[in-house]
């Protein structure tokens, strides 16, 4: 007897098995897709953390805009998103404009001002303690500007280009990113850059990236080499639109010293040393304008090189042999000054080497430009009465003659200096810090930088305030002309329109150390 066939299963029961399969053959499948999709992330992040182009990659951040290369955080960062950042060095001030930054963003309506230098510190680098004083004078421009009765409020953004300055590509394509480029601003948009770093190749390839339409308005703070403003003179560029500055340039400042020459009827005979190029071999505009301005037969200072005959190349990668070959030298000849076209970093080590001289109870004097108010007053060099050794330069911002009663616009200084001094978030500055004069400078920057803000958002109706663009801001750069001054702590001062140069109320002034 054979069974009876089962009865075929219903529609039912034959669409239920048929999900089932379906579902199970998904499930599987979803397994491995979700699992493939799992380490492929998981590499890419490894990947990309490792090479530094994660933004969280290597760097205490939370900015988005902040990228490790070369074991460096270059990039745009608000210290409120990290303040570790930039290291243990730096994170004092950057708690400070994290607290500031926190209290403006907490408002409806603010602009931003981004302070672009190169930061940190590298075994071949010229940052040394530089972009701490800057950073600090930096944020005592915000909180005076963000506490006068004026609109907007101001964010202040960090934009490192590394500690040479070579990392400017990643870091301009940052701020151009987040940049008021409208015919109006937004909350928190980028309206303006201070800073801009030294007088140097990467520098001014930055400033003309910032400058490309439709523009950000640039106040630099201790640039100086002749020609690095708005006209561009400073190369075969063309004009970098929107490019001002606060410094006198280098050839402002020995015209000062051949007057000062003049005066006292100083003679003798000097020897020029020149650098051409940067630790890195690019150009240095800085030591290559000092040399064209010792070399001007407008200037005054030519003749005195002419007397010697002699002018010593120094390529600063060559290391101190350079230097020891040039110190001993000028011992063959009658020669009272070195006029020195170079950066202030190499200056110990040749004062060392003067000091060590076959000649070296000969006196002489080393004449260079503003850099140099960064050189040690109390370098045992300068104090050897076997060795008589002077430097005498030009000071951007020098708080004893700022300080002093003869200044007209001491109380400007001491306003200033009483609030660098003063706590702030919990936060104090040492009083040594305003004797490089780079806090300084970087604080008339952002001053110069935030009136010019505070002046583009006021419409045809004072009682109209809007978020002004960065073409507005540009505008309102050259108009500080005639009246309309700019009230620094280096004192009073305006902009010429067709540079962008600063023009001194007061007259630069030489200083001899020790």
């Amino acid at each position: 007897m054979h069974d009876e066939p089962a009865p075929p299963p219903s529609l039912a029961a034959r669409a239920w098995n048929l999900s089932h399969q379906v579902g199970t053959l998904f499930r599987r499948r979803l397994v491995v897709i979700v699992v493939v999709v799992a380490v492929l992330v998981s590499t890419v992040v490894l990947v990309s953390y490792t090479q530094g182009w994660w933004p969280w990659g290597g760097c205490d951040t939370r900015s988005a805009d902040v990228v490790a290369v070369d074991d460096e955080c270059v990039g745009l960062m608000d210290p409120a998103d990290g303040t570790m950042v930039l290291g243990e060095q730096y994170r004092p001030i950057l708690e400070a404009i994290a607290a500031e930054n926190r209290g403006v963003t907490a408002g409806k309506d603010y602009s931003t001002i981004a302070l672009m230098a190169p930061m940190g510190a590298g075994p071949r680098g010229l940052v040394g303690d530089r972009a701490l004083h800057q950073l600090e004078g930096a944020f005592i421009g915000q909180y005076r500007a963000n506490r006068s009765e004026t609109f907007p409020k101001l964010r202040l953004l960090l934009a490192n280009t590394g500690h040479d300055g070579s990392k400017w590509r990643t870091t301009v394509q940052a701020v151009r990113k987040n940049a008021a480029t409208g015919d109006t601003g937004s909350p928190g948009q980028i309206v303006a850059v201070t800073g801009m770093g030294p007088s140097q190749q990467e520098s001014i390839d930055a400033a003309r990236a910032l400058a490309k339409d439709p523009g950000i308005p640039m106040v630099a703070d201790f640039i100086s080499a002749a020609g690095f403003n708005t006209t561009g003179e400073i190369d075969d560029g063309g004009p970098i639109p929107g490019l001002t500055r606060t410094a006198v340039s280098t050839a402002t400042q020995l015209l000062a010293i051949a007057e000062e020459f003049k005066k006292n009827k100083v003679g003798g005979n000097a020897a020029l040393m020149w650098a051409d190029v940067t630790p890195q071999g690019t150009t240095d505009l800085y030591a290559r304008s000092l040399k064209d301005a010792f070399l001007d037969p407008d200037l005054g200072l030519k003749p005195y090189v002419d007397r010697s005959g002699l002018s010593f190349p120094f390529d600063p990668r060559g290391g101190p042999s350079l230097l020891r070959t040039i110190s001993d030298t000028i011992c063959g000849s009658k020669i009272d000054m070195i006029f020195y076209a170079g950066r202030q970093a190499f200056m110990p080590t040749f004062l060392k080497l003067l000091r060590s001289r076959p000649c070296r109870s000969t006196p002489i004097t080393v004449v260079t430009g503003d850099d140099a108010q960064d050189q040690d007053p109390n370098d045992p060099s300068l104090h050897d009465p076997e060795a008589p050794i002077k430097v005498m330069f030009v000071p951007l911002a020098d708080p004893n003659r700022l300080d002093n009663e003869a200044n007209p616009d001491r109380q400007l200084y001491r306003d200033f200096r009483n609030e660098f001094v003063a706590p702030h978030h919990g936060v104090t500055f040492p009083p040594a810090h305003l004797g490089t004069g780079l806090a300084i400078l970087a604080y008339d920057a952002v001053t110069a930088a935030a009136t010019a803000v505070q002046k583009a958002a006021i419409g045809v109706d004072p009682s109209q305030l809007t978020l002004p663009s960065a073409a507005a801001v540009r505008g309102q750069l050259y108009l500080f002309t005639g009246t309309n001054v700019i009230r620094g702590a280096s004192g009073a001062f305006t902009l010429d329109s067709t540079t962008g140069e600063r023009v001194n109320v007061t007259t630069p002034t030489p200083v001899t150390i020790p």
